[in-house]
């Protein structure tokens, strides 16, 4: 799966490279990188991605040189978001893959520009990347029920079957239009055309999806989800 993806991503966009070492020193980058995270490179000053990256982020880049390390290519894949002000943006689907016996020790990570795939207009994400094994998928919105929070992951619900998204529930919240989703818990987000029923019981809601996932409402998000529904 991630073959095909990977294929039609180097005929589709330009591929942001980065080159780097075994201790993470960026050894050189192409223009397309500059262009896409406004990042320069320069051979004057040394720079190590541990500098330029979250600990969560960094965490999953030595994931991925350790899955080079064995298997000449990662198996996982990173997914970033960067905000400029002002613009929309933009999304980053990265893999890491190891150099030839040439470049001992050396990686190369790809990164493709997939905002236009994944997202519509400056802020509403239509396709949500996730995890099924090995491969990466692009999950159309409307299909998913409810998202959980997992930590700085993202467990998405579709009819019978769960995906883990390697986004966070709070940065997906700010991408998904708020029309169609809402946080109705803090570890649980619908969407709202798939409510079926609000129950009430002991003065406390919960809410059943047409999957018949029986959810939790907050008591601090009643009043928000009453109004969306013409009841408050």
């Amino acid at each position: 799966m991630f073959s095909v993806i990977l294929n039609y991503l180097r005929h589709s966009f330009n591929v942001g490279i980065v080159i780097f070492d075994e201790k993470f020193n960026i050894l050189c980058t192409n223009e397309t990188i500059g262009k896409i995270v406004d990042f320069h490179f320069s051979h004057d000053n040394l720079i190590n991605l541990f500098d330029i990256h979250s600990e969560e982020a960094f965490k999953k880049i030595k994931q991925m040189v350790k899955e080079a390390r064995n298997d000449r290519r990662s198996d996982n894949y990173v997914l970033k978001i960067f905000s400029k002000k002002g613009e929309r943006d933009t999304i980053l689907l990265g893999k890491v893959f190891l150099l030839d016996s040439q470049c001992q020790n050396q990686f190369i990570a790809l990164l493709y520009d997939v905002t236009d795939l994944v997202m519509e207009g400056h802020k509403t994400i239509v396709k949500l990347p996730a995890y099924e094994g090995n491969d990466l998928l692009l999950l159309n919105v409307e299909n998913i029920h409810f998202l959980k929070a997992a930590g700085n992951y993202t467990e998405i619900f579709c009819d019978n079957k769960i995906y883990l998204s390697p986004l966070s529930m709070a940065k997906i919240e700010k991408k998904l239009d708020p029309r169609q989703f809402i946080r109705i818990h803090r570890s649980f987000i619908v969407n709202i055309d798939k409510v079926k029923k609000l129950i009430k019981a002991d003065g406390k809601y919960r809410v059943l999806l047409q999957n018949d996932h029986n959810l939790p409402l907050s008591r601090n998000k009643t009043d928000t989800f009453l109004e969306m529904f013409g009841l408050k």
